[in-house]
């Protein structure tokens, strides 16, 4: 039982994971005319999707440690 609870937080990095590779593949670091850096929506999704996973990972080993 315990440790299905550790599935989500890992689900969140494997999908943080994916949205940054999807980034760097479709995206890359690409200028504009005015260089501007030209940027999906799969960039700002991997940084908040890694801050909840390791928000899950925190309160999880938190539960653990009071528990005990």
């Amino acid at each position: 039982m315990r440790k299905s609870y550790i599935i989500a937080p890992l689900v969140l990095l494997v999908l943080a994971a994916a949205s940054a590779t999807a980034e760097s593949v479709f995206y890359g670091s690409r200028l504009d005319q005015n260089n501007v850096v030209q940027e999906s929506f799969f960039l700002p999704l991997t940084f908040i999707l890694i801050a909840l996973a390791l928000i899950s990972f925190v309160v999880l080993g938190a539960r653990q440690w009071f528990k005990k």
